[in-house]
């Protein structure tokens, strides 16, 4: 990807994400919306596909040139760098997640969604990481393959619905 396109995107990013902290939309209601009830479940794959410590289900929801733009790694810019990343992983944790849609159009073959969502971590048995829960904000770019929209771009970030449930080191009183 050219330094232009680079550019563009995370323009376009960082927009997105101003826009949703200023006046963020309720829930979108996708009942009716085969695209969009398509999307999402793709992104309720990944996590089922995750939790069944499935790597190749996880990486095929990508296309082979998909980003994972996240807040703790580098990107990944490829599908088997996505499937690298993430497989490890697949040992420590169970997930749960509740995909709530705040935007999504359809252009053609490329698709975007923005949604939210609160991300549950547990240790899977055996395991001593840490449990967690997030509130994220996250922006999803599909290709259209045939009759399946696959995730071309990904990217989340940690996203409070509140000021009030910022850290207290970003929010003081």
């Amino acid at each position: 990807m050219s330094a232009d396109k680079l550019r563009f995107l995370m323009t376009t990013v960082a927009l997105l994400w101003s826009i949703a902290s200023l006046a963020e939309p309720p829930s979108m209601d996708i009942s009716g919306n085969t695209d969009a009830a398509a999307m999402k479940a793709q992104l309720e794959g990944v996590i089922d596909a995750y939790n069944a410590a499935n790597p190749d289900a996880f990486a095929a929801a990508y296309t082979e040139d998909a980003w994972v733009i996240s807040m703790r790694r580098p990107i990944k810019a490829s599908q088997a760098e996505i499937k690298a990343a993430f497989t490890p992983g697949m040992s420590n944790y169970l997930f749960t997640t509740d995909l709530k849609i705040l935007d999504v159009e359809v252009h053609g073959d490329i698709a975007y969604m923005i949604g939210r969502s609160v991300l549950t971590g547990e240790a899977r048995e055996g395991s001593t990481v840490p449990a967690f829960v997030e509130e994220r904000i996250y922006a999803a770019i599909f290709k259209r393959d045939g009759d399946q929209w696959l995730i071309h771009r990904h990217m989340e970030s940690t996203s409070p619905e509140t000021e009030a449930d910022m850290p207290a080191l970003l929010n003081p009183k």
